[in-house]
């Protein structure tokens, strides 16, 4: 009690610049709060109410998928810090660094000296297909996650782990984090699915254009096959039917052929919905969102709360 009439005074007292600065930081802090309350719960809900959908089946447009991350066949994709194989990275470097205040207290901060993030494609697969997975945007939980110190900007070498004693143990001026998917993780996804590739990607137009070419350039074989009039030139009617006879040899070049492979890409939505990349299971998800619904609601609430009665006491 004491607390609140000490605090309701120095309301009293402030400069009305001052209280009402800080009231609208409160104000903003606490929307900005709600926001990312709902942002948390439409989130778990969208989980919840998606269904999984299979590789072999999945229709184009944004989905759910479940499988497991395998690495495409070329050039592997190595973590910057550890040196080791996987299917997705992000590292960072920091220096502590050192300095003297004003009053000649020493201090030290952590600054980043270097960071990335692998943007490298790789595979997503459930035991009914494939798809390509491209990283980029995407918010990535990942199986890995060390950090730790060390003596020069890059370690050469990474532990197998690290935990809350090896952090706290740890000496050295530089600080080093990498995480890591590693093929074979199990992989929870959610965004937007779009075939690439079909049968239908070739353009039969082109496909058209280039036999008739082909033809014009012998143009005594043209004429023998089309003049139907025997005046030596084709005439409009007469090209008419060269394209219909282009046309149905398009259809038996595409017949006799087999069909292109049919590959399926799995993205950022063009349309802000959530992109996200996790070796975390969908329960697990779902229950992480609920529980930051939680706590941001009650940030937002007490803030609010906080705010009411500052302003209650001032204009009172």
């Amino acid at each position: 009690m004491a607390l609140l009439d000490s605090t309701a005074h120095l309301l009293r007292l402030a400069s009305p610049g001052g209280f009402w600065t800080t009231a609208v930081l409160l104000g903003a802090a606490a929307l900005a709060l709600l926001y990312l309350a709902f942002r948390a719960l439409r989130r778990s809900r969208m989980m919840e109410d998606l269904p999984t959908s299979k590789l072999r089946s999945a229709a184009q447009g944004y989905v759910e998928l479940e499988g497991w991350a395998r690495l495409m066949p070329g050039e592997p994709i190595i973590a910057p810090l550890s040196g080791l194989s996987c299917a997705w990275y992000r590292y960072r470097v920091e220096r502590r660094d050192q300095s003297l205040d004003p009053n000649d207290r020493r201090s030290s901060d952590w600054h980043t000296v270097e960071k990335g993030v692998s943007e490298a494609i790789f595979l997503l697969e459930d035991g009914t297909g494939r798809c390509i997975v491209d990283p980029e945007g995407a918010e990535v939980t990942p199986s890995v996650r060390l950090c730790w110190r060390g003596q020069t900007e890059r370690p050469g070498t990474a532990p197998l782990e690290t935990g809350f004693i090896d952090r706290f143990l740890a000496s050295g001026p530089y600080r080093y984090t990498e995480e890591r998917i590693h093929e074979r993780d199990h992989l929870y996804a959610l965004g937007q699915f779009v075939g690439l590739g079909d049968a239908e990607a070739a353009n039969f137009s082109e496909e058209v254009r280039d036999i008739l070419a082909t033809w014009k350039r012998d143009q005594p074989a043209l004429l023998r096959r089309f003049d139907a009039n025997g005046d030596g030139r084709i005439d409009l009617a007469e090209w008419e039917q060269a394209r219909d006879a282009a046309e149905r040899e398009a259809m038996q070049r595409r017949r006799d052929q087999p069909p292109p492979p049919e590959f399926n890409l799995l993205k950022r939505s063009p349309y802000g919905k959530p992109f996200v990349l996790s070796t975390v299971s969908q329960q697990r998800l779902i229950l992480r969102n609920r529980r930051w619904f939680a706590v941001f609601l009650v940030g937002a609430v007490g803030l609010a709360g906080a705010l009411a009665w500052a302003i209650a006491v001032r204009l009172a």
